[in-house]
């Protein structure tokens, strides 16, 4: 699979926000299934200058990445954009229950564990609105496993990947999915299959009680024709 921005957006989550080349690169071939290009460095690079308002490469569309050093110092260090929606700009999230909840996402400082909340006060608002906490590809509830532990323990997932989201975009609640963690990384490793697709897949091999149509075919990678 090609090296897509959304690979390298994962690497940067996974280091924190920030990291130099090699260290991206090295969390990129983690993530990007096999076979890897032997210009995965370079091409790499070309994806943060495509995706860097500072460089003459950048053409608009998602402004995901800048340069920790300024890119005239050629350091290679980069580093995910501040997130405009988080905790500390309570402003950028709208109020009240009887409006359509949405949020502004995409230009963001995006990280998947720690601030997967990339908008905190959506994510939180998406999971008070549920009322099951099962997951919607596997349909597990956690705390059928874990009791207590695992009460109300869901993840939620953007249908539309937030690196794609052009600026101004905005994301709403029926945006999001609830999902295991186990699913949610299934689905980010099969070049973001839908939470339909893996719940059929689930479906076909082992039968389980999921949310997947009855009769719903085994999904089929990019290269499974």
């Amino acid at each position: 699979m090609p090296i897509s921005v959304r690979h390298v957006v994962e690497a940067l989550e996974q280091l924190g926000g920030e990291g130099d080349i090699s260290a991206i690169l090295q969390k990129v071939l983690e993530i990007a299934p096999p076979p890897h290009s032997r210009n995965a460095r370079n091409i790499i690079r070309g994806r943060l200058y495509e995706h860097a308002s500072e460089t003459t490469s950048y053409a608009g569309g998602a402004d995901l990445f800048e340069s920790v050093d300024g890119v005239a110092a050629r350091k290679g260090r980069w580093r995910l954009k501040r997130d405009p929606l988080s905790a500390d700009n309570p402003d950028a999230v709208l109020d009240g229950a009887e409006v359509e909840i949405e949020a502004q996402e995409g230009r963001t400082r995006l990280r998947v564990h720690l601030t997967r909340e990339r908008s905190r006060k959506l994510i939180e608002r998406f999971k008070a609105s549920l009322t099951s906490f099962a997951c919607e590809a596997c349909g597990i509830d956690m705390e059928a496993i874990y009791g207590p532990l695992g009460a109300g323990y869901i993840e939620a997932h953007h249908r539309t990947p937030v690196a794609a989201l052009e600026p101004g975009q905005t994301t709403r609640l029926a945006d999001l999915a609830a999902v295991c963690a186990n699913c949610h990384r299934i689905i980010h490793r099969n070049g973001l299959m839908s939470v339909e697709d893996l719940a059929a897949h689930l479906r076909a091999r082992r039968g389980w009680p999921i949310a997947a149509e009855p009769g719903a075919p085994e999904w089929k990678g990019p290269d499974d024709g």
